[in-house]
């Protein structure tokens, strides 16, 4: 299946960026200081809505996320989308079938975290996905595993884990390349990466990793490149969209239901069809 047939939330790049142990580290470490600024942030007082948007929207480094958010959408814009439109000349079966390759290397990650949040059901379904589309599949190449009915489990990361035992998501953060995340996600991202047993075995060294990670990416952002050109083009502020379409994707696959407390911006009927 190609990324944008599955409900997988917006920073599915951002999430594809940060796969190896070593720069999923360094994620979490940068990360830190944000943290710390965060803790030191001093909310407006007055007028009294300005303090409620605040609550709202829970986005206490705005200034900076803002200054980071203009810089990945040049990044995008100039060196990633060129890319990813290349990689899209490839016949179909070709990039569905390095997806489908890609999604099969995960599996091991999720069957970890199914584990750890006490959903043994869809941890034997990640087991059997796996062995089925590893055997019978070319390697991952093919998804016969979900035309079997077996399908890919929902939040198989850390992060969600993390969610199970009550841990909040924490401020708005926009990390750099990685794009919109928070606290509790970004340290997700770090443990999946420690936790990540090919890094060990077949791409061990740092040019490899690289190679690993960026090819994740531009998987992943080529089915997305008319999709975040559309939004860009029709949101009053695109940054604020894309936080409140951040925060609605991740709550939808976490199992929550739409709050109260949502930001502003309300998000499709298809939810698949924003950045």
């Amino acid at each position: 299946m190609l990324p944008s047939e599955t409900p997988m939330g917006k920073v599915q790049f951002m999430a594809a960026l940060a796969n190896t142990a070593s720069l999923r580290l360094a994620a979490a470490i940068a990360a830190t200081l944000p943290l710390m600024l965060a803790g030191c942030a001093t909310p407006p007082t007055d007028p009294a809505a300005q303090r409620t948007v605040l609550d709202q929207t829970n986005d206490p480094l705005e200034p900076m996320n803002r200054a980071i958010f203009d810089f990945n959408d040049k990044a995008y814009t100039y060196v990633l989308f060129p890319v990813a439109r290349g990689y899209n000349d490839l016949p179909t079966p070709a990039r569905t079938g390095i997806h489908n390759v890609i999604d099969n290397l995960g599996e091991p990650i999720v069957f970890m975290n199914k584990g750890l949040q006490g959903d043994l059901s869809s941890a034997v379904t990640t087991v059997a996905r796996f062995l089925v589309n590893s055997i019978f599949g070319f390697g991952g190449f093919v998804d016969v595993a979900s035309h079997n009915e077996l399908p890919e489990p929902k939040a198989g990361d850390f992060g969600a884990t993390l969610y199970t035992y009550g841990i909040g998501e924490g401020p708005y953060l926009v990390l750099p390349l990685l794009g919109p995340s928070n606290p509790r996600d970004t340290v997700g991202m770090a443990a999946d990466g420690v936790a990540d047993p090919w890094g060990y075995v077949f791409y061990t060294t740092y040019p490899e990793q690289f190679g690993v990670v960026f090819g994740k990416g531009i998987d992943l952002l080529s089915s997305r490149i008319d999709d975040y050109e559309q939004a860009r083009k029709t949101s009053l502020d695109f940054y604020a969209f894309l936080r409140s379409s951040y925060r609605q994707n991740r709550r939808f696959d976490l199992g929550e239901k739409p709050g109260t407390d949502d930001d502003f911006y309300d998000a499709p009927a298809d939810r698949d069809s924003h950045p």
